[in-house]
């Protein structure tokens, strides 16, 4: 769409129509006054039922359960969870974690003794190597 003239036209003259019509209706968020900004202020139930009202194409169905929500909201449900999931991380996500944890861990300890080992193995034959010198050394002197 940013390579596209027309679409971009006409989104200026939707933009343009809106501010026009007084499309903002105090609902509007100054300029740097966003979620992220310290001075942002979450609107109260009454604003968004305003907004509500507002909207178009709801039925009074639709209307009357958002209302519902907004002003008397209820806790989330069983169903809720296994609907959109629970905020946090699952047990699935924390075995998977454990799991890859303990995998690099054994590749240390994997790679540590292996390292042990190979040291063991120097030593030892430079103590065998040593040690037949010294008998080379005592058998010639005898």
């Amino acid at each position: 769409m940013a390579e596209d003239p027309i679409n971009q036209q006409a989104f200026a003259e939707d933009v343009a129509a809106a501010a026009a019509a007084g499309g903002d209706q105090g609902f509007a968020l100054p300029p740097g006054a966003g979620p992220g900004s310290p001075d942002f202020q979450m609107p109260s139930a009454e604003e968004i039922w305003k907004m509500v009202e507002s909207m178009e194409g709801l039925s009074d169905a639709e209307r009357a359960e958002l209302r519902e929500n907004i002003f008397n909201p209820k806790p989330p449900s069983p169903e809720d969870y296994m609907r959109y999931g629970h905020p946090g991380h699952s047990s699935r996500e924390y075995l998977v974690f454990f799991v890859m944890i303990t995998l690099i861990l054994v590749v240390f300890a994997l790679f540590g003794f292996k390292l042990y080992k190979s040291l063991m193995e120097k030593e030892l034959k430079k103590r065998e190597k040593l040690k037949s010198k010294q008998q080379k050394k005592t058998k010639k002197s005898n």
